[in-house]
């Protein structure tokens, strides 16, 4: 780089900033942060959900009742003998396995079963679980 390269850079720079600073100063001035009201309103605006602590207090309490279910659920681990018979679908085991108290939702476990490859290599027998075996676990015993 020679001398008149470093001019030419420099001016650049200059002429730059000389036009940042004229547009920074020809723009009106808009207040750096909404009010919540402001918020609110542009996010209905743009379709959004807005919940309020009313809402997620409901879910608190929503939480905290699925943890006490799930606390008396390992109080209560006893071992259940289920029998899969020849011709049962993945449907009906889930269907049983909710009766028996062992799973919570049927849907949710057969979807587990199909998405995770289980539900073809489901075993006819008899098999101990557990009420606080998880759908995993419940699944690994069956395919055995």
């Amino acid at each position: 780089m020679n001398k008149q390269s470093i001019r030419a850079f420099g001016f650049g720079l200059l002429a730059a900033s000389a036009a940042l600073f004229i547009s920074g100063q020809m723009l009106p001035e808009q207040p750096a942060e909404l009010s919540t009201q402001q918020m609110i309103q542009r996010l209905k605006a743009e379709n959004y959900v807005i919940q309020n602590n009313s809402v997620g207090q409901a879910q608190n309490q929503a939480d905290a009742v699925q943890k006490e279910k799930n606390t008396q659920k390992t109080i209560t681990n006893k071992p259940v003998t289920f029998v899969i018979e020849t011709g049962m679908s993945s449907n009906e085991i889930a269907a049983q396995l909710k009766k028996s108290g062992i799973i919570e939702d049927p849907a949710s476990f057969n979807q587990f079963l199909t998405k995770n490859g289980y539900a073809d290599k489901l075993q006819v027998g008899s098999f101990t679980l557990k009420t606080s075996m998880t759908q995993k676990e419940v699944a690994d015993t069956l395919t055995k």
